[in-house]
């Protein structure tokens, strides 16, 4: 009953976050990295895309990027994967920690996915339609 509570509170603030585009936001700043394994994937549609990523016995949300880049770059990431994210602090209007995902190293299959441009930290997909491939 409390994790369906908890979930009820994420989803509507990730609602929140998405809609303000607000998570695309990035502060080198406060940037850290944490370690740990994939126990959520929460989808929005016109949102990130969220992961619930386990670290001593504490989950850690982190935003991602829009579900159609996801398709276009062919990230994998799913339930049960270690990865190691570098990602910049963000808090929510509640107050709730996120961190804004700069880069996914997926330890269970070796990839790194990167959702930021390395001068500039904005968001890969931004510009970008969505059926059009990603240039380097």
């Amino acid at each position: 009953m409390k994790l369906g509570i908890l979930i009820m509170t994420l989803i509507f603030t990730i609602s929140s976050i998405a809609v303000a585009q607000q998570w695309e936001d990035y502060d080198p700043n406060t940037e850290t990295a944490i370690k740990g394994k994939i126990v959520e994937v929460l989808q929005r549609p016109n949102g990130p895309m969220v992961l619930g990523v386990l670290k001593g016995g504490k989950v850690y949300y982190i935003l991602t990027a829009p579900k159609w880049y996801y398709d276009q770059e062919k990230i994998s990431l799913t339930i049960g994967d270690e990865i190691v994210v570098h990602g910049s602090k963000y808090f929510s209007r509640r107050g709730e920690l996120f961190l804004i995902a700069r880069s996914i190293h997926n330890l269970s299959n070796g990839k790194i996915y990167s959702f930021r441009e390395e001068h500039h930290m904005k968001p890969k997909w931004r510009g970008r339609g969505r059926d059009r491939k990603h240039e380097n």
